[in-house]
């Protein structure tokens, strides 16, 4: 078993590797959606976050050296990568050093997004809005919001803001989820799996993704500011090898029927 990866379809042939983070509860759809409606024969694993636990000054390349010493363990040559939104950095940097090592597989990105700043501080801030609003009061939740924003404005860079996000999280959460009735081990998983996340948002930060992208084939969704349409239009030629606009949304976009016809078409046999 992969060290680092999950296991989503074992079968022969190759290996598909997918980036991503699938939060529970996230409205969009995750890989795992979309390896269950593909055809294909190849053994497909998802990345998971580094092996024991969120590391504090991890970055992005740490992960993706991770990723791959579990790929070049296994032995079977890489068919595709595949990235879903911020996944797609990942996927792009894992591409080029697999291809460093093997011939190069297919990319395929899904609505893909960079991870910068700004888009660490608002994700805790739609957090403390929404997820954190069943556990905290009113006030509660505003303070959260309040606490983010000042570690906005203190830290020196992206990872020390994720850093301090996480911090936050593991500050507000246990006490909130041991009032809720969680005890235990239970009371401090939604911290710790935030804080994970966080990091990794904001490790992907590390890469600047034209150089990755440039030979990768990328699904949009009809969704309004997703994807390559989140790019400033000057930016969009060249980003990508090639553009397949989908009618699907973004929260249905790996689990739509016509997305998984289209992939198995591009995955090599």
């Amino acid at each position: 078993m992969p060290a680092a990866h999950h296991v989503l379809r074992e079968g022969g042939g190759g290996l598909v590797i997918a980036a991503d983070f699938a939060l529970a509860g996230r409205p969009a759809a995750g890989f795992a959606e979309l390896v269950a409606g593909l055809s294909t024969a190849h053994t497909v694993w998802e990345t998971s976050p580094l092996p024991g636990g969120p590391e504090a000054g991890a970055g992005g390349r740490d992960h993706v050296a991770t990723w791959v010493e579990d790929v070049r363990a296994d032995g079977r040559p890489v068919r595709a990568v595949l990235g879903f939104c911020s996944g797609s950095v990942y996927a792009g940097a894992m591409h080029r050093e697999i291809t460093r090592f093997q011939d190069p597989p297919a990319l395929v990105l899904f609505d893909p997004d960079r991870s910068h700043r700004r888009m660490v501080v608002d994700y805790f801030v739609e957090l403390a809005r929404t997820r954190f609003s069943s556990l905290l009061t009113a006030d509660e939740v505003e303070e959260a919001v309040r606490a983010g924003r000042a570690a906005d404005l203190d830290a020196a860079g992206t990872s020390e803001l994720a850093d301090a996000l996480g911090a936050l999280c593991s500050r507000i959460l246990p006490p909130a989820c041991r009032r809720a009735g969680l005890t235990g081990r239970r009371s401090t998983e939604l911290a710790e799996v935030l804080t994970s996340y966080l990091r990794w948002l904001a490790a992907a930060a590390d890469f600047e993704v034209r150089p990755l992208w440039s030979s990768a084939t990328a699904f949009n969704s009809a969704t309004d500011g997703y994807g390559l349409d989140a790019f400033p239009a000057a930016e969009r030629p060249g980003l990508v090898h090639r553009v397949v606009q989908c009618e699907a949304p973004y929260e249905d976009l790996l689990r739509a029927p016509d997305t998984a016809r289209l992939v198995d078409e591009l995955l090599p046999r």
